[in-house]
């Protein structure tokens, strides 16, 4: 508690101001007299009041001065395990020519291949054999047999050799089942110009890559069905059949075709696609090209495929489908052009349902679609 209080005098002699401080010290005497009580209630007031925290310190921040951190070495793969661990599945698949060439001299082919079967049965690619009298094929150990064709496709350019004599325990492939990654390292393992054992790395740069995108190249069948792996890695006449593999040395593709027209372009067959070229030769002798029963064409303003026209009673028309409507994406795998559409459906196989998201206007649908077989074509009769 605070008391104010002001006096005011005015002098004008001395025996008044005398008397004026005479009459001021007997006032403010009996003043102090009287505020005592109170000033004893004020100090026991302060004294029970609760004492009031110390201002915060003001943080202090330490600048401590520490060396650049030292970014980890990139790890770089073992290339030379890997190497070793894929090679002795991988063949050279070395053929006769025919025709004769202007002297009568036979031509010479080389390829590869890798090895799918312990009993020595090889996968290639078809451009591989197309051409040949005969063929034989060469194994790691440099062992050298006669082969047979046992089936070979070219809408697929894949093949599967035989030896004429079965081998045993051959060191044989793990196809992977998973869907490569643009960017991931690869390796490519091959027979180029006839160097066995040739190996070079790189990523892969793209995926879904069409006949048109390979610059159509004549040694493939433009109406194929492609949806190529596209890599880096170095690959040169010979190095077709054989393996591109994952960190995992699991085969990703089989190395195809390069763009002529480019430097580190190069192509592959997906392992999908081998694989299910392997179930169905296994089990049917041969490929059973999958039917849609429709016509599509692209679109100009989005990635999808338009439905033109269904065939009557067709496997597209059974599923509900109509002209004019707009295929999304197939098994969730986005559409975006005609080769993807007929890809997706090759891969899945006949009799295997296919669930397709389509817009019908402003209305989404999902339909599903069961393919039948396509009819034989006149090399396969």
């Amino acid at each position: 508690m605070t008391m104010t209080w002001t006096t005011t005098t005015t002098t004008t002699t001395t025996t008044t101001t005398r008397t004026t401080r005479t009459t001021r010290s007997r006032s403010e005497r009996g003043l102090q007299f009287a505020l005592r009580p109170m000033l004893r209630l004020w100090l026991l007031l302060v004294a029970c009041r609760p004492a009031e925290p110390e201002p915060a310190a003001e943080a202090i921040v330490a600048v401590v001065h520490q060396p650049p951190a030292v970014m980890p070495a990139p790890v770089v793969p073992d290339f030379a395990e890997l190497a070793a661990r894929v090679n002795p599945a991988v063949v050279g698949v070395v053929s006769v020519l025919s025709p004769e060439d202007k002297v009568g001299r036979r031509r010479r082919g080389v390829g590869s291949g890798m090895v799918v079967r312990a009993d020595g049965q090889v996968l290639t690619n078809h451009h591989v054999i197309a051409d040949a009298a005969s063929f034989a094929i060469e194994y790691a150990d440099g062992v050298r047999v006669a082969a047979r064709l046992v089936h070979g496709d070219p809408r697929l350019d894949l093949a599967l050799l035989a030896p004429e004599i079965a081998e045993t325990e051959r060191t044989v492939v793990t196809l992977s089942e998973r869907r490569p990654r643009t960017g991931e390292w690869v390796m490519a393992i091959g027979n180029p110009f006839g160097l066995g054992d040739t190996v070079t790395v790189g990523v892969i740069s793209g995926l879904g890559r069409d006949h048109e995108d390979l610059g159509r190249p004549e040694s493939l069948d433009p109406e194929g069905v492609w949806s190529f792996i596209q890599t880096d890695a170095s690959i040169n006449v010979g190095n077709s059949g054989g393996p591109l593999v994952d960190l995992r040395g699991e085969v990703l593709g089989l190395t195809t075709a390069v763009r002529s027209d480019g430097q580190g372009v190069a192509f592959a067959v997906p392992a999908a696609m081998a694989r299910k070229f392997l179930q169905e030769v296994w089990a049917h002798g041969r490929f059973r090209h999958a039917r849609l029963g429709l016509e599509v064409g692209e679109l100009d303003d989005r990635p999808a495929v338009r439905v033109l026209k269904l065939a009557p009673a067709g496997p597209a028309a059974a599923s509900g489908l109509r002209p004019g409507d707009v295929i999304l994406t197939v098994n969730e795998v986005p559409v975006r052009r005609v080769s993807d559409l007929a890809y997706l459906g090759r891969v899945s196989g006949v009799g295997a349902p296919l669930t397709l998201q389509v817009q019908r206007g402003e209305t989404r649908l999902a339909l599903q679609l069961v393919p039948d077989e396509a009819p034989l074509a006149d090399d396969e009769r």
